[in-house]
């Protein structure tokens, strides 16, 4: 253990590392109910490739190696822990016996490049089985879902934030969820799912009628 995180704390890896804390944080933050997990959104979604040219860099190879139709948050997490991993693996069997000096940080720092690169194939085979799953969330949570109850899984719903669950023939779902400023929603508090906004791919909820 004590090596796994020597290896781990040393550059180049030190930097996948530090992603992969980031990424870890966040989906346990996202569980606790304390940010929204974008479930339905993929790359085409969430990126606006007319934004600026790095972004659209950055969509334009996602789009090259087929990292859509799961969300892009995911695609992200999965491509730092591919990267950590392969980076972990080459500091410890390769990087570790170079001598410290200017070689050793150029040759870590192009191995991150590389990396990184080695990465998107990669993550586009381990997605590949997951797409149909999110396509069918995505088919799922429409217009078919309002009217039904939900229970809040977040500390509160805003007109900007919040989450509920659903019971949708045996299966619970996990949706994102707005409310008008009017209402004061709670975690646990039961809400109807009123409208659906496809754009945003959110639904607009209120008190449950008592």
């Amino acid at each position: 253990m004590t090596q796994l995180f020597e290896v781990a704390s040393q550059f180049p890896t030190v930097i996948f590392t530090t992603l992969l804390g980031i990424v870890v944080i966040y989906w346990l933050i996202g569980m606790l109910g304390l940010i929204d997990l974008d479930f339905t959104g993929d790359v085409d979604l969430d990126i606006d490739v007319d934004a600026d040219t790095s972004i659209d860099g950055l969509t334009g190879l996602l789009l090259t190696f087929g990292l859509t139709g799961v969300p892009f948050t995911l695609v992200i997490s999965i491509i730092i822990l591919v990267c950590w991993l392969i980076s972990f693996y080459l500091q410890f069997y390769l990087l570790t016996w170079l001598p410290d000096g200017w070689l050793y940080y150029l040759t870590g720092t192009l191995s991150n490049f590389i990396i990184f690169l080695v990465s998107l194939p990669i993550t586009a085979v381990f997605i590949r089985p997951l797409k149909g799953m999110f396509k069918s969330v995505e088919t799922t949570t429409s217009q078919h879902l309002v009217g039904k109850e939900a229970t809040v899984a977040t500390g509160t719903v805003s007109e900007n934030f919040g989450q509920a669950r659903v019971f949708n023939k045996g299966a619970e779902m996990l949706l994102d969820v707005r409310c008008e400023p009017e209402h004061s929603l709670n975690m646990g508090d039961r809400v109807l799912l009123i409208s659906y906004i496809k754009e945003s791919h959110t639904y607009i909820v209120a008190p449950y009628p008592k």
